[in-house]
């Protein structure tokens, strides 16, 4: 779901200190155990912007509060801490758009962009980040079959996947993996360039939409953007 016209709000890039908001919450105790870190998010959003199609936050938003499938939800404050988070996921999902659509050549996943304290946090945020990709392509139900159908494009997923079965273990990884690990932004390349025409058609036909003002339109009697069926004042928003 890669977008070509953008929004004034989307055109707004997550900053610094909100991506640090963002992390603060979803390693509190007001989250399920299984809520995704930032570096996992990452993972996810990309395979959602770069994958066959516009997936909406009522579908994605339960696998950010717990990859279990348990379907546990995080425990809000206030009305406006729901919308506060619920702007920042989309805008972090935003900013991959950007990213990816402007500079895809320049685009490298999040482990790889900072300076990490050791080793060993850095291959736990490698495994973490390639784990939320394959929950993005595993969450969307049939509609990546077209390319893990094709075994010649399967191969450009097959670095990510490798590096996921890693996702739970505390071994360090090897120089090999390594060597996997710096495949990915190729691969992801690649990736986006199959699901390109899919991407277009979807534009075409009206059937793309803007996710920027999602979080703006939740009231507590609306339907909860996690998924589960309930108003939002009986669910996210107690």
């Amino acid at each position: 779901m890669i977008q070509e016209d953008f929004s004034e709000n989307s055109l707004i890039e997550i900053t610094a200190h909100e991506l640090d908001e963002l992390q603060d919450f979803l390693l509190s105790d007001a989250v399920p155990q299984r809520a995704m870190l930032l570096d996992t998010l990452d993972g996810f959003f990309t395979a959602l912007v770069i994958g066959p199609g516009t997936v909406l936050p009522s579908t994605w938003l339960p696998f950010v509060w717990d990859m279990s499938g348990r379907k546990e939800e995080p425990k809000f404050e206030t009305l406006e801490q729901a919308q506060r988070i619920v702007e920042l996921l989309i805008k972090m999902m935003n900013s991959l758009v950007m990213k990816l659509s402007t500079s895809p050549d320049y685009y490298e996943p999040r482990p790889g962009t900072m300076a990490l304290e050791s080793d060993e946090t850095r291959d736990f945020l490698i495994k973490q980040w390639a784990k939320g990709f394959m929950t993005g392509v595993n969450g969307s139900g049939t509609a990546w079959d077209p390319l893990l159908l094709d075994k010649q494009c399967l191969t450009l997923l097959a670095p990510i996947y490798l590096l996921s079965l890693r996702a739970d273990d505390h071994v360090p990884l090897e120089s090999e993996m390594y060597r996997v690990w710096e495949r990915v932004p190729e691969c992801l390349r690649g990736i986006s360039e199959f699901w390109l025409p899919s991407r277009r058609g979807e534009m075409a036909t009206g059937k793309g939409m803007a996710l920027a003002t999602e979080a703006e339109r939740i009231g507590r009697n609306d339907p909860c953007l996690c998924g589960s069926g309930k108003k939002f004042k009986k669910c996210c928003g107690k």
